[in-house]
């Protein structure tokens, strides 16, 4: 069975974060069957540096709907899944069904876990900067008709190099931290 989505009050979330897909290989080479999107609930490995994040910005669980763009499991972890770009154009459509239904006018953000889901997301090649430069350089959030899932969305990577208590990210994470102040 695939991870459900996770959210506390699906009438009053502040945010989507969205992941790639549950495919993971960390039982020792098998795959850890998750009963929430990243283990929420089960194993806070695949989602502490996320929460931390969360944390940062004033956002906690109960402000957020958490998903991946791909539910189902696949054969290989996301890195090395040479099809995932074309199985992820195969459940756009479904996610942003999804989305509209939580959020019918578009306005709530998503937080992108991954430079990969990312790069995918963007109808604007040239928002496709490296990890570090879009928590430095870019103008962000990238708005709606320039994403695939037309609302606005932000990096907000999972992978530790970019925890945003980091110092070099502290402009990044101040405009984060006002961009949902301002939504409450």
């Amino acid at each position: 069975m695939n991870p459900k989505h996770f959210c506390c009050f699906p009438d009053k979330f502040k945010a989507f974060v969205l992941g790639c897909d549950p495919s993971n290989n960390s039982d020792n080479g098998k795959q850890v069957d998750l009963e929430y999107v990243f283990g929420i609930g089960q194993d806070d490995r695949y989602f502490r540096d996320i929460l931390a994040n969360l944390n940062l910005i004033g956002l906690h669980m109960e402000d957020i709907y958490v998903q991946n763009l791909i539910t189902e499991y696949q054969k290989l972890e996301t890195g090395r899944n040479k099809d995932w770009e074309k199985i992820a154009g195969e459940s756009l459509h479904e996610r942003i069904e999804e989305f509209d239904k939580a959020d019918p006018k578009r306005t709530v953000p998503v937080l992108v876990t991954a430079q990969r889901l990312y790069n995918f997301l963007l109808t604007d090649k040239e928002q496709m900067l490296a990890a570090k430069n879009l928590y430095t350089i870019a103008k962000l959030p990238v708005a709606a008709e320039l994403n695939k899932l037309g609302r606005p969305i932000f990096p907000f990577f999972r992978h530790y190099k970019y925890k945003l208590a980091n110092p070099d990210f502290s402009k990044y994470a101040a405009l984060l931290t006002a961009h949902f102040r301002e939504d409450n």
